[in-house]
């Protein structure tokens, strides 16, 4: 558990982690290096946070802004590593806890160190609207699995949802295809509740585009099926 005030290493990336969520990653730049190792001489923890703007993600981090990351973002244990040539890795990391930036600083090896504060959610709704709430995002999970195995011809149905409504969120989180925005938005909730009706939200609509697009596929594959016919007058 995070304490208040803690300060963690932060990495900023393209993507959105959510607790409960595997995270690979393949370790090249130095500063990176430096920051892993630090890492493992400890607990094995960083932050990883979306980065909002290039900056984030470029040399020279004492010119960077706080604006240019998502100020809410997750904790990530480090649980494989694997040594490349180069002095490479390959890591395996899964998001444990959420955390809040209170302010950011560089590293004497030129990584970012935020000081954090846990972000847990609250619980702002009733055991019976959260029920009803679950009741809606469940049927919404599976419909958006069973589009993905129909668009990838995978075979998802041995997949298993969680019964736990935060960890059902998270994982709808992390499979929609969606506006990394949109991610964020999901990630940053203030309580159990809001972070279930966001994700009901962007599920009814990655669903029906998700739809749309299989069926103008579909639509297209009978249309290559049919016998070629030369209308041509030579």
């Amino acid at each position: 558990m995070l304490d208040y005030g803690v300060s963690i290493p932060l990495f900023p990336l393209n993507t959105v982690l959510f607790p409960g969520m595997m995270l690979p990653l393949r370790i090249f730049e130095e500063r990176y290096k430096a920051m892993i190792k630090e890492c493992m001489a400890g607990d094995n923890v960083f932050g990883v946070v979306l980065a909002k703007t290039r900056q984030a993600q470029a040399p020279n981090v004492a010119q960077l802004f706080s604006d240019d990351l998502y100020s809410v973002g997750t904790t990530a244990r480090i649980t494989a590593v694997e040594h490349l040539q180069d002095n490479k890795m390959n890591l395996i990391t899964v998001g444990q806890e959420r955390f809040i930036i209170k302010n950011i600083k560089a590293s004497d090896d030129d990584f970012i160190v935020g000081q954090v504060d846990p972000y847990p959610l609250s619980d702002r709704y009733n055991a019976l609207q959260m029920e009803n709430l679950v009741g809606r995002l469940r049927p919404m999970v599976q419909e958006y699995i069973d589009h993905l195995a129909d668009a990838s011809g995978e075979d998802l149905s041995e997949a298993t949802l969680p019964t736990d409504p935060k960890a059902l969120a998270y994982l709808a989180g992390t499979a929609v295809q969606g506006p990394l925005p949109d991610k964020q938005q999901l990630l940053a909730s203030d309580s159990l509740g809001q972070l279930v009706v966001k994700t009901v939200n962007v599920l009814d609509r990655e669903n029906k585009i998700l739809a749309y697009m299989l069926k103008a596929y579909q639509a297209h594959q009978q249309i290559q099926k049919l016998p070629f016919v030369d209308y041509s007058l030579n």
